[in-house]
């Protein structure tokens, strides 16, 4: 008989599979990219950017959940992250590597769809900065429909929530709103919409 999986190592170890697969997957002798520089350099971006965006693919495939939860003493909304892909570690190795495959080809595919709405200056190449600040916008976004959500509109609550100054909350805001119009329709389907 087995013993039972301790939860909180299974939530890290599905976490690092989810993030970090590429080089997992080479030790189960998957095919395709082996590692995630190459992803990058398929998706015409730096390696950073490359991980940033996966970040954001995981979330909007629904691998990973957003939940908030209100901090009393300061106000701001902390977010829990949650593994939704979590893979059967106890499967036959082989269909472990398959669908591990599968969650690292889709999420890649997700990444190279973004990509050009991620690369900020028109140049063909996401740089780091250019990921993270995708990512950032794409978390406030997330944040901030959160927030809205619960029927209030001031600038000033979501500042509060986000734990930013009044003036950076309301340019996060306008560049999220911007970075959404600016994308094509089957990419704004998966950043949350912001009524106000």
């Amino acid at each position: 008989m087995r013993k039972p999986i301790n939860p909180i190592l299974y939530l890290i170890l599905v976490s690092l599979l989810i993030f970090y697969g590429q080089k997992f997957l080479s030790t189960l002798g998957g095919s395709g990219p082996k590692n995630p520089s190459s992803r990058a350099e398929e998706a015409h971006m730096a390696e950073g950017a490359y991980y940033s965006l996966r970040e954001v693919a995981g979330l909007q495939l629904g691998h990973v959940l957003i939940t908030y939860r209100e901090d009393e003493e300061s106000g701001r909304l902390l977010a829990r992250f949650r593994n939704e892909a979590c893979p059967n570690l106890q499967a036959d190795p082989e269909e472990l590597r398959k669908g591990l495959e599968n969650l690292q080809d889709e999420l890649h595919r997700q990444v190279i769809l973004i990509g050009p709405s991620a690369d900020a200056d028109g140049s063909g190449f996401v740089t780091e900065d250019e990921g993270a600040r995708f990512r950032d916008l794409f978390a406030f976004g997330h944040l901030a429909a959160h927030y809205y959500g619960k029927g209030t509109t001031e600038l000033a609550g979501l500042a509060q929530a986000a734990g930013l100054g009044a003036e950076e909350a309301a340019l996060n805001l306008q560049e999220y709103r911007e970075l959404v119009a600016g994308c094509p329709a089957e990419i704004t389907k998966f950043f949350p919409g912001i009524r106000n």
